[in-house]
């Protein structure tokens, strides 16, 4: 493993040099800084499917699939059902699994039965724990699918519900439970689903101008665009370099930020956004986006030219809620296209996924990065991380799961189901990367919740909740999670806040801290979270509650 500061921020700079000087020392200083080892195991060797979508259900398990219209996968779908389908461009009778449910508890999969083209396509949980998942290509374009955690729930389609096709949209949940669906190949505008839901304003499509506006000739660079709901109840938005805060009931730009220095961000010069943790401690009122890698500009017409550009290797940092925000850039330890980002349970960054030259598309990237690497925003630390041995390029996907490991899925740059012959073969291994925190060096110092007084808190409310720590707690958080929906580098929906909460008191041989929920549905949507106690840095295995 590697230790780098970003090369942009003093601070980081004299973190740097300290780290020169006395490698553990650091790693001593710095809460939450890689000390120990992290490791990959193979988890499954054959899902079946390529996981180019990827979503945790509050039950644990996990919803992955791909698109109908890639012809035979290596999962039949269940009890002998076969899709018909004249519209399918591989199989117009079809028995084979384009989608699956992994469940955590035993490793095994339960092929789902996906009826329309998911190619693509973006999703979001409601409260209620159902998954809503719309767009796709071909007779999927405008359909709006559910599917609930349920044991045997499969997937429920809605042709025709979409205003306009959606392919390469993004899906944000908002505080009304609304979804807004944003963008979309040669669609610059967005629309709301469920459009039944009670009470809400239903439109068609609104028009967008910012997304004609961001449109890249020949490459467009505004795809997948990425959104973050802010906490003051706007939507922030941003596509290619550009990016601006929509007030989305009224369609009014509320703010333009600066540009984002080094190129385009988004598909096909894929880069990554996260929302960095929300903090109690400021009233939920400050809101930071951090967005990294992506591709050089003109990269997407060089590569169908046989010439693949080195990404970027730049990160940027604004908080969207200040006055007049500036990006503050930070360089990577090496550069990236189509890399996840995800928010840790100890609220550091994993980079992970991607390829060091050229875009995401068909067979138009090389070098795989295999090493993920670990960001520190209170630092502005990077560090690399050990390596697999598997590339996941175009259509790769990662999940943080309950316990705090990493889910690694997908990869699939060729046209079709490809498993011979190509430079990068479609791939259906899944693996399982565990990170730092999860080595047996932290255990002496890692939070158990033994039990949760409430786990249905509305907002603004006080539960209790009990931990077991070998040690006596020190420097006790308590992070809630929104796991993502994650397709095409960006984690939708993705996002954490740091609850208020008492010191531990003990009593007996555990120890009791008091948890205050969000204060709104601004901060918080309603809906299923994973709380984790933080001690000293160290994460506990996650308990599901639902806030709201």
């Amino acid at each position: 493993m590697k230790m780098q500061s970003a090369k942009c921020n003093v601070n980081a700079i004299i973190v740097f040099f300290t780290l020169c000087e006395n490698d553990s020392m650091l790693q001593l200083s710095l809460p939450g800084a890689a000390a120990a080892p992290d490791s990959w195991e193979l988890l499954i060797q054959n899902a079946g499917v390529s996981a180019m979508h990827m979503t945790l259900a509050h039950t644990n398990k996990v919803i992955m699939f791909d698109r109908t219209d890639y012809g035979p996968s290596e999962i039949k779908l269940a009890n002998g059902f076969c899709r018909h389908d004249p519209h399918d461009l591989a199989l117009q009778v079809d028995c084979w699994a384009h989608s699956i449910e992994l469940d955590l508890a035993t490793n095994t999969i339960r092929p789902l039965t996906v009826l329309t083209d998911t190619w693509c396509s973006s999703g979001a949980w409601l409260a209620d724990g159902v998954l809503t998942q719309t767009g796709g290509w071909n007779d999927g374009s405008t359909v709006m699918r559910t599917i609930g955690a349920g044991p045997t729930d499969d997937w429920q389609e809605f042709p025709n519900t979409l205003a306009v096709a959606r392919w390469y949209s993004s899906d944000q949940i908002l505080p009304d439970q609304r979804v807004i669906v944003v963008g979309g190949r040669r669609q610059f505008n967005y629309e709301f689903v469920p459009k039944n839901a009670p009470g809400l304003l239903q439109l068609g499509a609104i028009n967008f101008p910012f997304l004609a506006e961001t449109n890249d000739p020949g490459a467009e660079n505004n795809l997948y665009p990425f959104t973050h709901l802010s906490p003051d109840g706007n939507l922030f938005i941003f596509a290619n370099q550009q990016s601006i805060l929509l007030n989305y009931n009224t369609g009014a730009t509320v703010k333009t930020f600066p540009v984002l220095a080094g190129g385009p961000r988004n598909y096909p010069s894929s880069g990554s956004s996260v929302l960095l943790p929300i903090l109690s401690a400021n009233g939920y009122n400050t809101a930071e986006v951090l967005i990294c890698g992506g591709s050089p500009p003109g990269s997407f017409q060089k590569v169908n030219q046989g010439t693949f550009v080195g990404a970027q290797d730049t990160c940027g940092r604004l908080v969207i809620t200040a006055p007049n925000p500036e990006w503050v850039m930070s360089v990577m330890p090496s550069a990236r296209v189509m890399g996840d980002m995800l928010l840790l349970p100890t609220g550091e960054v994993l980079i992970i996924n991607g390829a060091q030259q050229g875009t995401a598309g068909w067979g138009v990237a090389r070098e795989p990065n295999l090493a993920p690497v670990l960001y520190n925003p209170t630092f502005n630390v990077f560090q690399v991380m050990s390596a697999t041995t598997i590339p996941r390029l175009y259509h790769s996907t990662a999940n943080v799961m309950p316990d705090g490991w990493v889910l690694v899925g997908g990869s699939n740059p060729n046209f079709g189901y490809t498993f011979t012959g190509a430079l990068f073969p479609t791939e259906l291994r899944i693996e399982r990367y565990n990170p730092y925190y999860l080595n047996e060096a932290y255990n002496e110092r890692r939070p158990t919740i033994v039990t949760i007084d409430n786990t249905t808190p509305g907002y603004g409310a006080d539960f209790t909740v009990t931990l077991a720590i070998p040690e006596a707690p020190n420097a006790v958080a308590f992070h809630l999670y929104a796991p993502p929906f994650t397709t095409h580098t960006f984690s939708q929906n993705q996002r954490m806040l740091v609850l208020a909460s008492t010191a531990p008191v003990a009593a007996g041989n555990h120890y009791l801290s008091t948890v205050t929920t969000p204060p709104s549905a601004i901060v918080a949507p309603s809906g299923y979270y994973l709380l984790n106690a933080i001690n000293q840095g160290t994460p506990s295995p996650s308990a599901w509650i639902h806030v709201g």
